[in-house]
């Protein structure tokens, strides 16, 4: 007996989609509307390629001039920075690419082109994809809209993966005193530098 093939809504909750987006989805999908579905993978897709801040470990699997940098000393989290500013610069030209491929080539209306979307299976008429770059920053999975990382921001991902989970949850309890001594114990300074850096930490780290 074969097993029934999950609704589209379920398999969309499935790969993270919030269960409201994964409806809205759904509901265009069942429509012959590729167009959110293909919008969502593409922003999806493009943030995936960003290192992730809380895993610097993976720059290790690196060879080339990123290893040669780390064996030279070069600071890990100083190179994570560096290239996770090059990658979101380079997935903001690459959505740039997608919406206008034509920009600034003045190729006339002859040959305007523009990237379309469709389902493979089930009809519907290919419609154009709404714009990738005017919404992509907004993604970004560390919830800072690409900009770099603060001096804080960068010590709190320097500490113990353990160090964090716990001051993420105190400070999302807004108990920020018991964040601050256990911020001073492993990053150093007073404590009211302590408790200004936790408190700016609030709703910024996960």
């Amino acid at each position: 007996m074969s097993t029934p093939t999950p609704e589209p809504t379920t398999l969309l909750a499935d790969i993270g989609l919030a269960p409201a987006m994964a409806a809205t989805i759904a509901a265009d999908v069942a429509r012959g509307d590729a167009r959110s579905l293909l919008h969502e993978l593409l922003l999806r897709g493009l943030w995936s390629t960003v290192i992730d801040e809380a895993a610097p470990e993976a720059l290790h699997r690196h060879g080339g001039a990123v290893a040669r940098l780390l064996a030279a000393g070069v600071d890990l989290h100083d190179l994570v920075d560096v290239v996770r500013e090059a990658q979101v610069d380079t997935i903001y030209n690459v959505a740039q690419l997608i919406d206008w491929p034509d920009e600034g080539l003045e190729l006339g209306e002859t040959l305007d082109v523009r990237l379309l979307a469709a389902m493979t299976h089930g009809g519907g008429v290919p419609s154009p994809l709404p714009e990738l770059h005017a919404s992509l920053m907004e993604r970004d999975p560390a919830g800072r809209s690409g900009e770099p990382r603060s001096p804080v921001l960068r010590q709190f991902g320097m500490l113990d993966a353990d160090i964090r989970r716990q001051i993420t949850a105190l400070t999302g309890e807004r108990k920020f005193s018991a964040a601050a001594v256990l911020w001073k114990q492993h990053v150093g300074g007073e404590l009211k530098t302590a408790l200004a850096a936790v408190q700016s930490l609030a709703g910024k780290t996960r």
